[in-house]
């Protein structure tokens, strides 16, 4: 449950092509969608 964080260490690597690649990747996982978006899963409001 929860947010995930992709990173990768390529300097070499643009991010406008880095973003895109990790996205496909994880979308390959099979994880649902988040239900909240990034910042309200860790808000301390209910």
């Amino acid at each position: 449950d929860g947010p995930i964080s992709v990173e990768w260490e390529d300097a070499g690597m643009d991010r406008l092509v880095g973003a895109p690649e990790a996205l496909e990747f994880v979308r390959r996982l099979a994880f649902d969608a988040p239900s909240a978006s990034f910042d309200a899963a860790f808000s301390t409001t209910s």
